[in-house]
């Protein structure tokens, strides 16, 4: 009787390893040109699996360290081809880059700095922008509106559809925005 028990313990146990064992190097994903990250990849192991190195990975994702998280969309180079590069238009939206400034960005599309700030209020530090993040870039051709008697920011922000933040952004100029006059002139776009 001990006998029939041991032998069933041991296929048992046998069955049991023999399902723990090595999946061997079966990936959820392929190699191509970008990849998303799954739970528990790492960039040495993405590297690896796509032939590549992990110097190679962060170089064409600017602003990537050494740790990567789920859902995370990440450019495998391949050969001798580079990362996409944007080049913003002359409104809508921009993917920052790694090493541009709102400085640099407004002058390649030929508005001011403070064209940029007044059309992103999520921005509260222009020195704190990073690579990968969208900005909205202004339209090219300044809108002016000359103050009439009586105006006020908001007023004339309520007209525009913008904001008093903005116009003051805008208009770099004035010093206090509860001090503006008739006959002055600003900027409102």
């Amino acid at each position: 009787m001990s006998f029939k028990r041991n032998a069933r313990i041991i296929v048992l146990l046998a069955i049991l390893f023999s399902s723990l064992g090595f999946t061997g190097t079966a990936s959820a994903y392929t190699c191509s040109t970008y990849i998303t990250v799954q739970w528990g990849d790492t960039l040495s192991g993405i590297a690896r699996l796509c032939g590549t190195t992990t110097y190679a990975i962060q170089a064409a994702n600017p602003g990537l360290g050494s740790w990567v998280y789920a859902g995370q969309v990440l450019y495998i180079p391949t050969g001798y081809s580079y990362p996409p590069v944007y080049y913003p238009p002359s409104s809508g939206t921009y993917v920052v880059q790694w090493g541009d400034t709102l400085g640099k960005i407004a002058a390649r599309i030929g508005v001011s700095y403070y064209d940029i700030l007044a059309v992103n209020p999520q921005i509260w530090n222009p020195s704190l922008i990073y690579g990968g993040q969208v900005i909205n870039l202004p339209a090219v051709a300044p809108v002016y509106h000359t103050v009439l008697s009586g105006e006020t920011l908001r007023i004339i922000a309520g007209y525009y559809g913008a904001s008093v933040y903005s116009l003051q952004l805008l208009n770099p100029q004035l010093y206090d925005p509860n001090w503006i006059y008739a006959g002055q002139v600003i900027r409102v776009r």
